[in-house]
């Protein structure tokens, strides 16, 4: 069986949290197995949460942040500001 292709987004929040989450972490000169070591979030779920593949959940986002050492509600802000950024329509 053919492997499916995973499709990234060009936009939307979740793109916009995992660009900035990988700004962050790359700030603080981590990689994602440093990330994975410091939260316990496994490192193909960091990378698909960078990618905007994953969307994460409110635990997620501070879990994460904890572990990059920044405040969560400096990421959350960082990501309303992002070019990515795209809120759906209603």
């Amino acid at each position: 069986m053919a492997k499916r292709k995973q499709i990234q987004p060009r936009n939307g929040i979740e793109r916009a949290f995992g660009d900035e989450m990988r700004k962050a972490r790359l700030k603080k000169g981590m990689s994602q197995m440093d990330l994975y070591k410091a939260t316990g979030l496994d490192r193909t779920f960091i990378s698909d949460l960078e990618r905007g593949i994953q969307a994460p959940s409110i635990r997620t986002i501070f879990r994460a942040a904890k572990g990059i050492g920044v405040e969560a509600e400096s990421l959350i802000e960082k990501t309303k500001n992002s070019r990515f950024f795209l809120f759906p329509e209603e």
